[in-house]
């Protein structure tokens, strides 16, 4: 369901719209007068959904009878169907019926096989059959009912039956790996695109949707034959659903299902910091939890408690910048090449860390959160000031100097997570965990505190598909055709997927 979807009471004034929908969803289509006898029906209820700047998407129709309630119409607009609308109308109905106590029932063509497993996911039941229910054709109609309370199942965890077939898309690498059923990595394909974002000096999502269309489908049957897997073989299908760029999410996403949808496969959605969280234990199967992760990359700087494979807590994370975004930055005020942390950390190396100072992000703050927009100031101001010489001369020292601040900030409120979390393991994740400093300190305040340390290996710590794979093998699935309206979302919380589930499936009666 869209964040900015609204679902209300239809008014009179919602008619054109609805009749629209209605007639470019049906073949014997109800009319306007029909329609309109259901606006403020005592019994009834008349629903649509709304997107701003669009208007009415969907509507639904029921009866709220003594002993039962009814689904009579629900239609969602042609041009945006598969995006959850149905689902969230349907949704919206059955919380009330639940509320209210009552059982739901519903008619839908016998030949509808789509429509009613779709149902069946929200927890209708076929009870029976109605013969020549339907009078433009005389086909049956199945009678399905839903128990109070029946809700949406949960995705369940099972153990596949053949190699996981796993695919990030959430920014500018096109990744796709194929994991054992174990969760052993059989392969693992990235193609990156810092050749085409480097004259733009950062990714352009336009650009990196494109991209991803161009490359995904070769990387993944590359995946495969790394794998020596065909597709026939696979036992289920990950992908990245949020967050991240919406274009190029949708790019992964999209190819997924598809794969999936065709070997009629179970779908794993993962959310992409799940998969972060997962290059650690993917590196160190026999890291314990609890643990204390650090999360750092170029969109994200997160710490957070983790428990289990699929049981975390946010504890705290950037109030502003990400750190991998202000190594970014400092990079292009130093003139260096893309990608910019790389350079930078290279460049580190050969300066001196003391030689300039630069302010710490809520250090004096018992708060486990960061800040990095005051270190990219203090960075911007010092150069400002610099004439051009001085800028090349003292170049290396400088990015050891700000490499420094943003590390100290890091290492210091990941350590101080940990001890007050009292957990024995501490890990690292994100494209700032290949930062050569960060992995150093993080080793010597890990043996000094008494911390095992978990850090990926390289090829883990930036977007890949196995850590995407890592997170789905043992975590939720859904089965076809459950996942047919998953949807991508740019902005997910860690955790979440389920509100990009939904049912599309129109009324059929």
């Amino acid at each position: 369901m869209p964040a900015s979807l609204v679902i209300r009471d239809m008014e009179t004034g919602d008619l054109p719209s609805v009749i629209a929908i209605e007639n470019a969803s049906f073949e014997s289509p109800w009319s306007l007068e029909m329609l309109a006898g259901e606006v403020g029906q005592r019994l009834g209820w008349s629903r649509v959904a709304v997107e701003p700047g669009i208007g009415v998407v969907g509507f639904i129709i029921g009866r709220r009878y003594p002993d039962v309630w009814h689904v009579m119409d629900l239609a969602v607009a042609p041009r945006r169907r598969r995006r959850g609308l149905g689902g969230s109308l349907l949704a919206d109905f059955l919380e009330a019926a639940d509320l209210a106590g009552m059982e739901v029932v519903l008619e839908v063509r016998q030949e509808n096989r789509e429509a009613t497993a779709l149902y069946e996911v929200w927890g209708f039941e076929v009870m029976g059959v109605r013969r020549g229910y339907y009078t433009d054709s005389g086909e049956d109609a199945l009678v399905m009912s839903r128990p109070v309370g029946a809700g949406r199942p949960e995705p369940r965890s099972e153990a596949l039956h053949g190699p996981l077939l796993a695919i990030e898309s959430s920014c500018d690498d096109s990744a796709a790996a194929v994991l054992s059923p174990a969760g052993a990595v059989l392969a693992s394909i990235s193609h990156s695109q810092d050749a085409i974002h480097e004259r733009y000096g950062g990714v352009v999502p336009e650009v990196a949707s494109r991209a991803h269309v161009e490359r995904m489908t070769a990387v993944v049957r590359e995946a495969l034959r790394q794998a020596g897997c065909g597709m026939g073989e696979l036992g289920g299908v990950a992908a990245t659903v949020g967050p991240g760029l919406i274009g190029a999410l949708l790019v992964g996403v999209q190819t997924a299902k598809a794969i999936a949808w065709s070997g009629r496969l179970p779908f794993f959605p993962v959310n992409h910091l799940h998969g972060h969280l997962a290059a650690a234990w993917l590196t160190d199967p026999m890291a314990s939890f609890p643990m204390v992760t650090l999360v750092a990359s170029g969109g994200h700087t997160l710490l957070i408690r983790v428990d289990g494979r699929n049981d975390f807590r946010l504890l705290g994370q950037t109030l502003d910048d990400a750190a991998g975004e202000a190594f970014d930055k400092g990079a292009r005020l130093l003139g260096l090449g893309y990608p910019g942390g790389r350079e930078l950390d290279q460049l580190a190396e050969q300066g001196d860390p003391k030689a300039f100072s630069f302010p710490i992000g809520l250090k004096r703050s018992a708060r486990p959160d960061f800040s990095f927009s005051g270190v990219k100031t203090a960075l911007y101001y010092l150069l400002r000031d610099m004439t051009p010489e001085e800028r090349a001369e003292r170049a290396a020292d400088v990015a050891a100097s700000y490499r420094k601040a943003i590390v100290d900030a890091l290492v210091g409120k990941a350590v101080g997570a940990a001890q007050r979390e009292r957990v024995s393991t501490l890990a690292v994740a994100g494209g700032v965990a290949a930062n050569s400093l960060l992995r150093r300190r993080l080793v010597e305040a890990g043996s000094a505190a008494g911390f095992r340390v978990v850090i990926p290996d390289l090829a883990y710590c930036t977007d890949n598909a196995a850590m995407i794979g890592a997170a789905a093998v043992g975590g939720p699935r859904l089965d076809y055709p459950a996942y047919l309206d998953v949807d991508a979302s740019a902005s997910l919380p860690l955790g979440q997927w389920r509100q990009l589930s939904g049912v599309d499936a129109s009324r059929e009666t």
